[in-house]
């Protein structure tokens, strides 16, 4: 007598003559989540029922989707770091006000959005502030510097403002020391208020001469903000001004271009030379031709001649 197994007799896989039987009593289908498919030696298409996809039908489409959204934020930081290289700014500012006013979010990119636009209004911020700490007139030479060989022409210049101010001493009236005008050519860039050389009324002339031969092709202007002013404001700070160049001592003055001090920008302020004022130079003129009102005196604590030394 054939050993039949116990669990296939209460199975009914056994008939009443000991004969094996198919019973479909156990399951029909044993689910995988993958299995490969059986090819049939008929033809190379998969044999029905070899394996069940309705898990994993969604997989590829789930992989698209993931890598199509790790494109999209790629692309969204690359163009992000280059308008932030190529842009100035107030172009950058601007870009800024205009995203987060006139933009319109749509619910699938709305976080990835918003905290693009957080992190470009962070970098306009330290922008700004690396701006203060290390002004663009710095990354430029200075040819009108006392420490290359500058020097100032007080023939040629105006006098300096006596301010009556004081203080006395047992009656006696003792005068404060004044500030040359040497200290406009010490390229300072981080101001003292009061630290600056004056000039009386609202017009008056700074002439330097300086030791190379240069292609002037932007000139810095220097004064205390409004927010470091004692005051808050800076009337004293000059308004229009232009600016000469010479050759040679006895020759006569060539106008390379006017400009206008902003009395809300930064305290260092740079000008661009026309580009038709093509020249070399080794006198400059500074001409103060206004101030921003006050009545007595003009203050300038800082001037900067740029370019590249002529052959």
């Amino acid at each position: 007598m054939l050993r039949r197994s116990l669990r296939l007799q209460l199975n009914g896989y056994y008939n009443s003559d000991g004969v094996p039987t198919v019973s479909y009593r156990e399951t029909k289908v044993r689910r995988h989540r993958y299995r490969r498919p059986v090819y049939t030696k008929e033809s190379k298409v998969p044999a029905e029922d070899t394996f069940d996809s309705s898990s994993n039908e969604n997989q590829p489409r789930n992989t698209f989707t993931r890598f199509g959204w790790i494109i999209i934020v790629l692309s969204l930081i690359y163009g992000c770091a280059y308008l932030y290289s190529d842009l100035p700014s107030q172009s950058l500012e601007t870009f800024v006000s205009l995203t987060t006013t006139d933009m319109v979010l749509t619910p699938e990119c709305k976080n990835q959005e918003k905290l693009i636009v957080n992190q470009l209004a962070e970098l306009l911020r330290i922008k700004k502030e690396l701006e203060y700490l290390l002004p663009p007139a710095d990354l430029l030479t200075n040819y009108a510097l006392e420490s290359l060989g500058a020097m100032i022409l007080h023939h040629m210049t105006s006098k300096t403002y006596q301010k009556r101010e004081g203080c006395s001493l047992f009656g006696l009236g003792i005068q404060r020391p004044t500030v040359g005008p040497k200290i406009v050519i010490q390229g300072k860039s981080h101001f003292v208020p009061g630290q600056c050389w004056a000039f009386a009324g609202s017009q008056g002339r700074l002439a330097i001469a300086i030791s190379y031969k240069v292609s002037i092709s932007h000139v810095t202007l220097g004064h205390i903000s409004k927010m470091s002013s004692p005051t808050g404001t800076i009337s004293s700070a000059p308004k229009e001004f232009s600016v000469y160049g010479r050759t040679h001592l006895e020759d006569e003055e060539s106008l390379l271009g006017t400009f206008l001090y902003d009395e809300d920008g930064d305290r260092l302020q740079t000008f661009k030379l026309p580009d038709h004022k093509v020249g070399s130079f080794s006198f400059i003129t500074l001409q103060v031709n206004s101030n921003w009102g006050h009545p007595d005196y003009t203050c300038l604590y800082g001037f900067r001649v740029h370019g590249k030394l002529a052959h």
